[in-house]
């Protein structure tokens, strides 16, 4: 009667296999969780550029409230993540038009994570 089972030759063939799969596994996993966590961030970073694009929008707009060109900036912490806010307020060709840029960088990025570019009229 013959012994079944498998050489050491075999075994060590099927841990290499093993080995090199569970290797692009976690590469695949850590990739994936890396761009989940820039999918968040650029998401948050949308909301809040949008919300400060509706504040210079909604509120009350006449001669003294108007803004005027300058850079405005802010901190947010949304998220448990603290978020800075520049707001670039350009003039235009039309002194009752104002060009806005919001830039969202998170902690202290040098790149921001979103950018909203918008016009902002006087009445």
């Amino acid at each position: 009667m013959r012994n079944r089972g498998f050489t050491l030759i075999e075994v060590m063939i099927a841990l290499a296999v093993f080995a090199v799969v569970s290797v692009a596994l976690v590469n695949n996993s850590t990739s994936s969780l890396r761009q989940a966590g820039m999918i968040q961030d650029r998401t948050i970073a949308s909301w809040l550029a949008e919300n400060e694009m509706t504040r210079l929008r909604v509120q009350p707009r006449d001669d003294e409230n108007f803004p005027a060109a300058g850079i405005v900036r802010k901190s947010a912490e949304v998220a448990n993540i603290e978020w800075e806010l520049e707001t670039h307020i350009e003039s235009t060709e039309n002194d009752y038009v104002r060009r806005i840029t919001v830039r969202v960088y998170r902690d202290t990025a040098n790149e921001p994570v979103s950018e909203l570019i918008g016009f902002l009229g006087r009445y």
